[in-house]
C-alpha cells in the first residue's frame, strides 16, 4: 500500500533559552513566541523528503512573529564554531527554500523572514537515488526577533549542538536510510475476532532497529463500506508495550475508526504491544482491517507495514449502500452516493471526475447496482456507430475504469437495461429490446474481455413499454426482478426466475399513474433496510423515492420527495 508521511506530533519544549548576544529585543508585540523543537528527520534515497521547519509555535498572544529563522546544515555536529563542516554531505541535497535566501559566502546557511507571510518557512532536503546508507546532517534553528543581530542568531545556530535546546533554538539531524536497510524493522500481528458485547487483545510483535513511531488503525476490510460516526461502536480501552524499554503508547478515546493506537519507539529493541478492543452490544458485524505502519522515515513509501483483518462477531448486518449517476449536457458524470437514511438518501452531488465524454453513447446503462466503493458488475454505452463497449468497476472510489470494446452491430436495439444476474450464475447480464419489441439475453461470462455470451431470444411484444429498469431482487427472493412502464403509464412487475431459458413469471400490475415520470431507476437499497428501492424523476426535475417492502404484489410504500438533493435533477439527460 503507497502511504505518505509528513512529520510528526511536535514534543514538549524541555528548556528555556534565547539569543546568545542578541541584548533585550524580543518580537514585536510577542515577547513569549516560542517553536516546538524541530525533530530528527529520515528519508529513503531517491524518494521523499523533510521539511525542517519546527511542527509547531505558539505564545501568549495570537499576532504572527516578527523577525527572522536562521537554519544552518552541516556535515559535522553543530559545536564547531570555525564552521569546518558547512553544507550538505555528499548524497543530500537542498531542493527548495520558498520564503528564504541562503546566506552569500556561508554554506549551508539559510535566512528565513517571518514578514512574509510564511508560515513556519524553511528549506526542504531530499536524499539523492546514490545516497549512502547512514549518510547524516546535522541542522540547527534559531529565531532572531526583528532589530536583534542576525550575526549573533548564526553564530548560535551553528554550535546549536553544544548547547541546551530551548524555545528559540533547536537542533536536530536528517539521515538517509535505505529501503533495504528500514526494511529490517519488522512487524507481526495478531487480530483475534472481537464478539459484540464483549472484548478481545490484540497484539503486535515489533522488531526496531531503528527508532520511530509505530501507527495503527482501522479500515473497513475488502467488499466493507466505510461506516458513519458512531456506527462502528468500538473502541480501545487499554493499550501498553513489554520487551525493551524506550516505548511510551497511548491510544484515542471514543470509537477508533476516528483515532487508533500509537507508541513512540526511542531506541531499538524488541517490543510487544497490546491493546484491548471494545465492542457494544448493538455493534454491527463487520470485517475489519488492522493496518500497522512503523515509521522510520519522514516522507515516503518504504515505511514498514503491515495488515490483518478480523471480523465482529455480531447479529446486526452491515447493510451495503449505493449510489445513483447522472450524466449531464456536457457528457460529464455527477456521483449521488446513497446514505442510508430515507429523509436525505443521497450526499451532496460530487462530479465523478475525468475528461472522458459520456454523451458519445446513444445508449448507457449499469449492469446492477453501483455501491460506494465502487464496486459492482461494471456498465456498458453503445456508441453512434453501434459499438457497445464495457467500463469495469474501478473499486476505488472512482467508480469506472477505462472502456473495453464489445463488439458492433449494437444499433439495432432501442433499448438496454440492465439487469444483474438472471440466470442464477451470479454473473451480470444484460437486457436488448430490438426495433420490433424482441427481448433479448445477454448473459453474463464474468470475464472483462468478452463480457457476454451469445444472445438468447426470451420475449416478444415488450414495444408497448417506454421505460424498463431492473437489476435488484424487488420481491425478497433472492432473484433480480424487473418493472416497466406501459404507454398508459401503468407499472408491471416481472418477477426473476433465475432460469436462462424462461428468466421471468408472468407479469403483475403493481402501479398506475406512473406516465409523470421521465426517467425510473432501480439503484438498490437506499435506507438500509436490506429491501431495494426505486427512484423516478418528474418533469420538474423533482426525486422520488419508492421504499421496497419485498411484498410482490405491492413492492413499494408510497413515494417520499427526495430532501434538498430532489431538486434540480432535470440537468441530466439521463440516469443510472
Amino acid at each position: 500500500m503507497r502511504r505518505l508521511l509528513g512529520a510528526g506530533v511536535a514534543v514538549a519544549l524541555l528548556v528555556t533559552g534565547g539569543i546568545a548576544g542578541a541584548g533585550t529585543a524580543v518580537a514585536a508585540g510577542d515577547p513569549t513566541f516560542y517553536f516546538s523543537p524541530v525533530e530528527d528527520k529520515v528519508l529513503m534515497p531517491g524518494e521523499g523528503w523533510a521539511q525542517l521547519s519546527p511542527s509547531g509555535t505558539g505564545g501568549q498572544n495570537t499576532g504572527e512573529p516578527d523577525g527572522t529563522y536562521v537554519y544552518v546544515v552541516s556535515k559535522k555536529p553543530l559545536t564547531d564554531a570555525g564552521w569546518s563542516g558547512g553544507g550538505l554531505p555528499a548524497g543530500l541535497k537542498v531542493d527548495s527554500h520558498e520564503g528564504c535566501t541562503a546566506k552569500a559566502g556561508v554554506a549551508g546557511v539559510y535566512l528565513c523572514d517571518l514578514d512574509g507571510g510564511w508560515s513556519n518557512p524553511a528549506p526542504w532536503i531530499s536524499a539523492t537515488s546514490g545516497a549512502a546508507d547512514g549518510t547524516t546532517a546535522y541542522y540547527g534553528l534559531v529565531y532572531v526577533p526583528r532589530g536583534a543581530s542576525i550575526t549573533a542568531g548564526i553564530k548560535e545556530a551553528q554550535t546549536a549542538g553544544s548547547k541546551a535546546i530551548g524555545p528559540r533554538r533547536a537542533h536536530a539531524t536528517v539521515t538517509a536510510k535505505t529501503k533495504a536497510h528500514v526494511a529490517q524493522n519488522t512487524i507481526k500481528l495478531s487480530t483475534p475476532t472481537l464478539p459484540a458485547g464483549g472484548t478481545v487483545k490484540h497484539t503486535v510483535k515489533l522488531h526496531a532497529v531503528d527508532k520511530g513511531k509505530l501507527q495503527l488503525g482501522l479500515t473497513a476490510a475488502a467488499g466493507f463500506r466505510w461506516w458513519d460516526q458512531g456506527e462502528l461502536k468500538i473502541s480501545v480501552v487499554d493499550s501498553g508495550a513489554a520487551g525493551a524499554s524506550g516505548a511510551e503508547c497511548s491510544h484515542s478515546t471514543g470509537e477508533i475508526g476516528y483515532g487508533g493506537v500509537w507508541c513512540d519507539i526511542a531506541k531499538p529493541g524488541d517490543y510487544t504491544l497490546t491493546y484491548t478492543l471494545k465492542a457494544e452490544a448493538k455493534a454491527p458485524a463487520w470485517k475489519l482491517t488492522t493496518t500497522a505502519v512503523y515509521e522510520v522515515y519522514a516522507y515516503g513509501t518504504g515505511n514498514p507495514e503491515k495488515t490483518s483483518d478480523f471480523a465482529v462477531a455480531g447479529s446486526i448486518p452491515v447493510t451495503e449502500r449505493y449510489r445513483l449517476v447522472g450524466r449531464d449536457a456536457e457528457g460529464g458524470l455527477w456521483d449521488h452516493k446513497g446514505t442510508g437514511k430515507v429523509a436525505e438518501p443521497f450526499t451532496p452531488v460530487d462530479p465523478v471526475g475525468g475528461s472522458f465524454d459520456w454523451n458519445q453513447y446513444t445508449a448507457l446503462t449499469r449492469l446492477g447496482p453501483v455501491t460506494i466503493q465502487s464496486t459492482g458488475p461494471g456498465a456498458v454505452g453503445r456508441d453512434k456507430a453501434g459499438v457497445l463497449w464495457f467500463h469495469p468497476m474501478s473499486g476505488d472510489g472512482g467508480i469506472y475504469k477505462d472502456r473495453i470494446r464489445v463488439g458492433s452491430g449494437w444499433n439495432t436495439y432501442n433499448t438496454l437495461v440492465s439487469v444483474s444476474d438472471l440466470t442464477g450464475d451470479k454473473k451480470a447480464d444484460l437486457l436488448a429490446r430490438d426495433a420490433v419489441g424482441g427481448l433479448w439475453l445477454y448473459a453474463g461470462t464474468g470475464v472483462d474481455a468478452k463480457p457476454f455470451a451469445t444472445k438468447v431470444q426470451v420475449g416478444r411484444g415488450w414495444g408497448v413499454y417506454d421505460q424498463l429498469a431492473g437489476g435488484v431482487d424487488l420481491t425478497a427472493d433472492g432473484k433480480a426482478d424487473l418493472v416497466a412502464r406501459d404507454k398508459a403509464g401503468r407499472l408491471w412487475l416481472y418477477e426473476g426466475t433465475g432460469v436462462a431459458a424462461k428468466p421471468f413469471a408472468l407479469k403483475k400490475q403493481v402501479g398506475t399513474g406512473w406516465q409523470i415520470y421521465n426517467s425510473i431507476v432501480a439503484p438498490g437499497d437506499l435506507t438500509s433496510d436490506g429491501k431495494a428501492d426505486l427512484v423516478a424523476r418528474d418533469k420538474s426535475g423533482n426525486l422520488w423515492l419508492y421504499q421496497g417492502n419485498g411484498v410482490p404484489a405491492k413492492p413499494y410504500i408510497p413515494r417520499v420527495k427526495v430532501s434538498v438533493l430532489g431538486t434540480g435533477f432535470d440537468k441530466y439527460n439521463l440516469l443510472f
